[in-house]
């Protein structure tokens, strides 16, 4: 706050003296958009072209109509008289503190997702001028097309910076159909840079044809935004869901594709929620839920029932699992206020019987291992792809040991399932090149992370490839020794060969991964990027291929993300929205860090 509060005596750009004749104003509005030149020119803020004033401004109001007709609407009209006192008593538009305010507004508006018309709320024009009363707001106009569009120049041109210095990325990708049903495919790129892993939203761009959501046409569309960042023969694999489509684009590009962790869980789950065995008592458990947030009365009453800091229930969202799991969660946590509201609401819905809460006190317990599994592997802040084997070992393991807790036959019946669901469906991540390379390269995990002794083997095989692919390292030559006998140079050609001599690479590449992997595990808590760092000039080429594996998100989720962004971007308000805007407000919300 102290930002807008503060001003500077002494700052003759900030403030207008008192003392001095304040400097004839503008005429016309028009100057809004343009800036004057020393030449008689004057340049448009909005596509900078320049025109000659010969002092009048009727070609500046005729290129506004013609190039910018939005702006028209803003009006352009002679100010009053007593717009010209007040003109005397705000920051001028090149001083820095005006130029400071802008940005922090615009800022604002790309962090919190705001609508640009905000700087046309009256409200938000009253608060601004008692925080600074020389401070005045640009017009949407301003924002959008100068400082959001610079804003949105320069990360362009820091991004391009950094990609181009990258060896190698992994992107993940998704589509979703916006309120005006517009088909969009969002792509995010995620990177290693100086051993810390960074993410980025590359783009938002509607599919090439949006008629069809063919692999033809998605994998059209990908391959347009790579090569418009230089950076199609940079990525490694992309992550996307199981859909056909997406895995038929990824093999058309000829890209290593690796289904979304995140969403095969979800496949499982969602197998075992549409099972006869919770089919009946999930169902009573929805439509009470359903009953409680269609009834404003019972809804008051449940609140009432629980005195204060009530909490609200959860209604499941299909196409999202973990939401069956918050629903019950919170259903069993009021199950004796709800069981109450019911009882005294006449024509409300039956409580569940002491065993149907039994079972979904099971399957909920079943479920919070899935869910905290979804976490887990779901940041972007954090090398993922090396813990997918592991998880999926770990979610096996723990379905077997909580047999103990569960009190029915049927929540028995469903931890089979998911075991199930979980060798079917997750166990073929431990025979996948990636993962298993990956896995190897976490130093937390290494070998003993694999259920399988020979998948583990057939990893070190795999790995030991991939270490050969580099080409070879010629050795430095040893210092020469002093000659002690003349007829040593009859087999000097020997000392000839051995300083050109090449090591074999696959010895060398063997030797150092028997070396990593038969060094004790680092600690859970370790960033393995650290310690590749750290270990670079002791395992170089180990480490050249973690950054290669381990960029990789064992997920697409920082892509659906971007729905629930976009959502609020393309409100009802706002279905108009050009694409190339959406694409600028989502990379501006999403890529702060190129800004800082």
């Amino acid at each position: 706050m102290d930002k807008f509060l503060a001003t500077k005596a002494d700052d003759n750009n900030n403030e207008v003296s008192t003392t001095t004749k304040p400097k004839k104003p503008l005429v016309s509005e028009v100057w809004t958009f343009f800036t004057r030149g020393k030449d008689g020119t004057a340049r448009c803020n909005i596509c900078s072209k320049s025109y000659r004033t010969s002092g009048n401004t009727s070609n500046l109001k005729d290129h506004l109509t013609r190039k910018h007709p939005e702006h028209k609407s803003s009006g352009i009209s002679v100010p009053k008289i007593t717009t010209y006192f007040e003109s005397a008593n705000t920051y001028e538009d090149g001083s820095k503190r005006k130029q400071s305010i802008d940005m922090a507004v615009a800022k604002m508006i790309a962090t919190d997702v705001q609508p640009i018309s905000i700087v046309e709320n009256k409200g938000f024009i009253n608060l601004l001028n008692i925080l600074d009363p020389k401070y005045k707001v640009p017009s949407r106009y301003q924002i959008r097309d100068i400082y959001l569009k610079n804003m949105h120049l320069s990360m362009i041109a820091k991004l391009q910076d950094i990609l181009s210095k990258i060896e190698y990325c992994a992107i993940t990708t998704d589509g979703w159909t916006s309120k005006a049903n517009t088909n969009y495919l969002t792509i995010t790129c995620h990177f290693i840079s100086d051993f810390e892993l960074k993410s980025v939203v590359l783009s938002t761009m509607p599919l090439v044809n949006e008629h069809n959501h063919t692999g033809q046409n998605i994998a059209d569309t990908l391959e347009l935004a790579l090569n418009e960042w230089h950076i199609f023969n940079k990525v490694v694999a992309i992550v996307t869901d199981n859909a056909p489509a997406m895995l038929n684009a990824c093999k058309l590009l000829k890209k290593r594709n690796l289904g979304c962790f995140a969403h095969t869980l979800n496949l499982v789950v969602q197998d075992v929620l549409s099972s006869s065995l919770v089919k009946s008592a999930l169902g009573k458990c929805k439509a009470i839920v359903t009953y409680f947030k269609s009834s404003a009365t019972a809804y008051a009453k449940l609140r009432t029932a629980q005195g204060d800091n009530a909490y609200s229930l959860v209604q499941e969202v299909p196409t999202r699992w973990n939401s069956a799991f918050d629903m019950l969660k919170r259903f069993l946590q009021l199950k004796n206020e709800i069981s109450s509201v019911l009882l005294n609401t006449p024509k409300s819905e039956q409580m569940l019987n002491a065993d149907e809460i039994n079972l979904l006190t099971d399957i909920c317990e079943l479920l919070k291992i899935f869910d905290d599994a979804t976490h887990y592997v779901s940041g972007d802040t954090k090398v993922t792809i090396s813990l997918i084997i592991p998880v999926a070992c770990g979610l096996y393991l723990n379905l077997e040991k909580i047999t103990t807790k569960l009190q029915t036959t049927e929540g028995l019946g469903v931890c089979e399932l998911l075991k199930k669901g979980v060798e079917t469906r997750l166990f073929q991540y431990e025979t996948r090149t990636v993962t298993r390379i990956a896995t190897m390269l976490d130093p937390r995990f290494k070998k003993e992370a694999f259920r399988s002794p020979f998948n583990a083997a057939e990893a070190m095989k795999a790995l030991e490839d991939e270490l050969t692919i580099s080409p070879a390292i010629e050795i430095e030559p040893e210092e020469q020794l002093p000659r002690e006998v003349d007829g040593l140079s009859l087999i000097g050609y020997v000392q000839e060969k051995c300083q050109t001599k090449i090591r074999n690479k696959r010895v060398d590449s063997i030797l150092a991964l028997r070396q990593y992997t038969e060094k004790p595990n680092s600690m859970q808590s370790l960033d393995p990027l650290t310690y590749w760092k750290t270990h670079f000039l002791e395992y170089p080429t180990l480490a050249e291929v973690g950054k290669r594996y381990l960029c990789i998100p064992a997920s697409s989720t920082e892509s659906e993300r971007m729905f629930s962004k976009a959502g609020q971007i393309i409100s009802d308000r706002r279905t108009c929205l050009k694409p190339k805007r959406v694409n600028m407000l989502l990379m501006l919300n999403k890529n702060q860090w190129l800004l800082d």
